[in-house]
């Protein structure tokens, strides 16, 4: 079936005139969802604020992967007498899943993981259960500051959200270091 437009060029100006005016009205709508609110007032988005907001979600997405197997970790460690194939599993897909990330997630990257080894040996019998349960323990110690980071606010989700504790707008991520520990 064809479909014809018939009529003078001034027909097809109109209506190519109100396609572009709705998708300026789109556009503008959709802005007002996107665009991130600081002190209540939008802001204009640099490239160096972009690559930072793009960091951020990343991070707050891996945070939450890092969170999910840390919990699956202690599960498995809180098992009992866990099955060694399936803490071998485990232990690799965490490695797998965290060798590389932002510099945001590092330390607590490399504690997961070097907790995930400690529970596949234990399970294997090399490890004394003790060893692998605090290194699980250190890993959701190391992801609790992340979790705690606030996220930033549209002006659709500013309602929705509490807003930052006054200070913490600004808060680094500063790598904890462990001192006097041997994991191996």
């Amino acid at each position: 079936m064809e479909i014809e437009i018939a009529g003078d060029g001034y027909q097809r100006i109109v209506l190519l005139v109100v396609l572009l005016l709705c998708l300026i009205a789109g556009v503008g709508v959709l802005g007002t969802f996107v665009t991130p609110v600081e002190a209540g007032e939008p802001v204009l988005l640099s490239p160096d604020r972009w690559q930072a907001a793009t960091l951020a979600r990343k991070a707050r997405g891996e945070t939450r992967v890092l969170h999910r197997d840390a919990e699956r970790l202690l599960a498995l460690l809180n098992e009992g007498a866990p099955d060694p194939v399936s803490a071998m599993l485990l232990a690799q897909g965490i490695y797998a899943r965290h060798r590389t990330g932002t510099s945001a997630t590092a330390t607590a990257r490399q504690t997961l993981i070097i907790a995930a080894e400690l529970a596949a040996r234990y399970a294997a019998g090399s490890v004394p259960l003790v060893d692998a349960l605090i290194a699980a323990e250190e890993a959701l110690h190391r992801l609790d500051p992340l979790l705690e980071q606030p996220e930033a606010t549209t002006p659709s989700s500013a309602a929705n959200h509490e807003p930052a504790v006054q200070g913490q707008a600004h808060f680094l991520f500063l790598p904890l270091v462990l001192k006097g520990h041997s994991w191996t």
